[in-house]
């Protein structure tokens, strides 16, 4: 059977079953009009009527239904009980008010990213032991060139503009490499020997000054501290996968991370990129949309995190596209990191850090951004933005505002930009004006007892930090994610939608997390979400984002049976349980796919 949307076929039968529910409601059906053999051949027949349920659609036409029927894997009506009427169903399910909600869709993720670095883990409570741990370590691993360790605590290491320095390492292993990833995995630590190795010196210039750069000391020799892309740049080449094991642990990984994404009810997601691994990433991707295995639809990128490969973004993706690209495995976007991180001062924003000199620069200033989206447009493609600060928003938007003028009405390329920390108070009406789409991750709105970015940023911007619902109030289309690419023992949980929709409704972490005691709402508190606007980022406006409006995000006629089946309605239950909720029954296209649809025998 063909699944395509709109096909003749399928376009028929929703016209048929509209005909026949206007005439049913019209008609005396009375057996002495027609016989019943008669009234079941004029009903349309279909695969499965779905009643009895509380069914939010994310159709802004219907916002509510307690019926559905399913044919050839899309939605054939949406309605009312008595609608059903119309249709001679192959099976039918009584949902006894099961809550029942569209697909849900990942706007931001790293899945191809989980078990991909190989590291070895220590660990200290104070520097000594800390470096402790990493002597004992590379003392049982000899033969390893690299030691690739993991993770030294910024706040341990990084005091204002100083950061964590080669001579430390050094005096613990002079003669090893070492690279040794801090916990937000945004920078990195390395010796005089990993330095030396890389060619890194005092003439090497600085991929973007005070964002993808090398710390420097008064006389210009790196100081073992390397910041974003100016380290990332040299993952692909110094730490391929090569050995079988690790392969394999990386293999295993992917599949069970999209797995747990598929159990929460995940049918799409956008892959933010992968630190410059794309080629084996979408390889292993590929080979499991051969095997039937992904079980999503997975949106892969090309990354741009030091400014030279905006040159290649293009190219590379479109080589993406014909090597990897699938029927469910596609690439429509590139991702560009316009700025880093708050934490080690690498974001962007409009004014300097608490006791800094002066602020730090995009990775494309606005011009070069203009560039890039009128070759994105003449491609035909999309753009996703990493932007935390307020600098790097505005800078998006400029570039953005200036493309659309010189395009005009036909600019094409859908420019999402995701993470926004702080934007200015002007900005938040231009997201919508132009068109742009904001993404946040909304577990990340939770309020922490000693967050950094306070002492950093100081009072007034930190307490405006994260303005989801400003952003969405002013008519901006706004996407969530789970920004999730770690793994182990808490990927379940972070890759969860339902604590992104716990978190975001109340700007708390979940009590588990908290101090005893702490009920602190992060600032400002108006700023929490309404839940039925999280579930219209996490499905209808998500499928906006990856160009899949017309197929998915919606329960509505003509759109992919995708939708999740939960035991009690979200908006029935205690906001602090949210994050708790797992799905009964996950379908894609029309099958079951997670689950069971028919509530267990009483």
């Amino acid at each position: 059977r063909s699944r395509k949307a709109g096909g003749p076929m399928q376009t028929g039968k929703i016209w048929v079953a509209l005909v026949l529910l206007l005439a049913l409601a019209g008609c005396d059906r009375s057996p002495d009009r027609r016989s019943t053999a008669e009234e079941e051949q004029a009903l349309t027949n279909v695969d499965l009527v779905l009643h009895n349920g509380r069914i939010f659609t994310s159709n802004p036409g219907l916002p509510w239904a307690e019926a559905l029927a399913i044919d050839e894997g899309r939605f054939v009506y949406v309605g009312n009980g008595q609608g059903t009427a119309a249709f001679n169903a192959a099976a039918v399910i009584d949902l006894e008010g099961r809550f029942v909600m569209p697909g849900l869709v990942d706007a931001h993720a790293h899945p191809g990213y989980v078990d991909l670095e190989q590291f070895g883990y220590v660990e200290g409570a104070t520097p000594a032991a800390l470096l402790a741990s990493v002597k004992h370590y590379a003392d049982a691993h000899p033969d390893q060139e690299w030691l690739r360790l993991c993770c030294w605590p910024t706040e341990m290491f990084v005091e204002g503009e100083r950061g964590p320095r080669k001579e430390v390492l050094d005096a613990v292993l002079p003669d090893r490499l070492v690279w040794f990833e801090s916990e937000t995995a945004h920078d990195f630590w390395l010796n005089s020997a990993a330095l030396n190795h890389l060619g890194i010196d005092a003439t090497t210039p600085d991929p973007r000054p005070g964002l993808a750069m090398y710390a420097r000391s008064a006389s210009g020799e790196p100081t073992g501290w390397v910041k974003e892309g100016a380290g990332v740049q040299h993952f692909a080449r110094e730490f391929a996968l090569v050995e079988a094991a690790d392969v394999r642990r990386h293999r295993d990984g992917v599949v069970e991370t999209l797995e747990t994404l598929s159990r929460h009810g995940v049918t799409a997601l956008f892959d933010a990129g992968n630190k410059g691994f794309g080629d084996h990433t979408y390889s292993l991707l590929a080979e499991l949309e051969r095997e039937g295995r992904l079980p999503l639809r997975y949106f892969g990128t090309y990354q741009i995190f030091v400014p030279e490969r905006a040159q290649e973004a293009i190219s590379e993706l479109q080589r993406y596209q014909r090597m990897y690209g699938g029927e469910r495995l596609q690439f429509r976007s590139v991702k560009l990191f316009m700025d880093g991180i708050t934490a080690n001062r690498s974001a962007s924003y409009s004014e300097p850090y608490e006791g800094g000199d002066e602020a730090v620069a995009t990775m494309l200033s606005s011009n070069a951004l203009e560039d890039l989206l009128l070759a994105l447009h003449d491609a035909k493609l999309d753009l996703h933005v990493h932007a935390i600060g307020d600098r790097a928003v505005s800078t998006v938007l400029d570039a953005v505002e200036a493309a659309r003028k010189e395009i005009g009405t036909s600019f094409y390329p859908r420019v999402t930009v995701a993470h926004l920390a702080l934007v200015k108070p002007s900005d938040i009406a231009r997201i919508a004006r132009l068109g742009v789409i904001a993404n946040f991750s909304p577990w990340w709105f939770g309020a922490e007892a000693d967050d950094a970015a306070l002492e950093l940023l100081g009072p007034s911007r930190f307490q405006r930090m994260y303005q989801a619902r400003s952003v969405m109030s002013s008519g901006a289309r706004v996407t969530f994610s789970s920004d999730e690419w770690w793994g182990g023992d808490m990927l379940s949980t972070y890759v969860s939608p339902y604590l992104g929709m716990q978190v975001g409704h109340t700007r708390q972490y979940p009590r588990s997390w908290r101090q005893a005691g702490d009920e602190h709402v992060r600032e400002p508190a108006d700023e929490r979400l309404p839940l039925d606007r999280l579930l219209e980022g996490y499905t209808r406006h998500g499928a906006y984002q990856l160009r899949l409006e017309e197929q998915i995000g919606s329960v509505e006629p003509g759109k992919s049976a995708d939708f999740v089946v939960l035991e009690r309605n979200l908006f029935d239950l205690p906001p602090e349980t949210i994050a708790d909720v797992r799905p009964v029954a996950v379908v894609m296209e029309g099958e079951v796919i997670r689950g069971a649809l028919a509530p267990p025998a009483h």
